[in-house]
């Protein structure tokens, strides 16, 4: 009786390997654009049709960031499924967006074509590390806008 439990437990394993593993997640999903803000999925509906497909990202797409009680979420395009790349990436240089939380919605404060962005925690201040392209260089959060605060690289 064991061997044939031992049996069935290798079938059922073999089976689920050749199907990609037991918690195979798609890398590039719908869920992963519908769990933002409602203003910003729906400007994400326009890039998507400027793709020419279905919006859909990675799960790094989005990041979300808060400090003395400010929430910024950044978007990475590289992340973004897009057909017509050249919509949202300059060449190794893509589209790069962060917004800021407010009372009245989700607005953009900053905006750039870079190889990458990262949000920061710089002594309770948001801060921006930005690579590759022309705003390249690290930036923090003045209250109304990213400042830059050292040169570009």
């Amino acid at each position: 009786m064991s061997a044939l439990l031992l049996a069935g437990s290798l079938s059922a394993t073999s089976a689920a390997y050749a199907r990609g593993g037991f918690a195979s997640e798609n890398p590039l999903a719908a869920e992963h654009i519908e769990a933002l803000p409602p203003e910003i999925r729906r400007k994400l509906s326009v890039r998507a049709r400027a793709c020419g497909n279905k919006a859909a990202a990675a799960h790094y797409f989005s990041v979300t960031i808060g400090t003395k009680g400010q929430h910024f979420i950044s978007l990475h395009f590289e992340d973004f499924a897009c057909q017509n790349r050249t919509t949202i990436c300059q060449g190794d240089l893509c589209l790069h967006e962060v917004y800021l939380q407010s009372r009245a919605g989700h607005r953009l404060v900053f905006s750039t074509h870079a190889r990458d962005l990262k949000m920061v925690d710089d002594d309770d201040t948001i801060g921006l590390e930005v690579t590759g392209g022309t705003l390249r260089g690290r930036y923090r959060w003045s209250g109304g806008r990213f400042a830059l605060i050292t040169g570009k690289e």
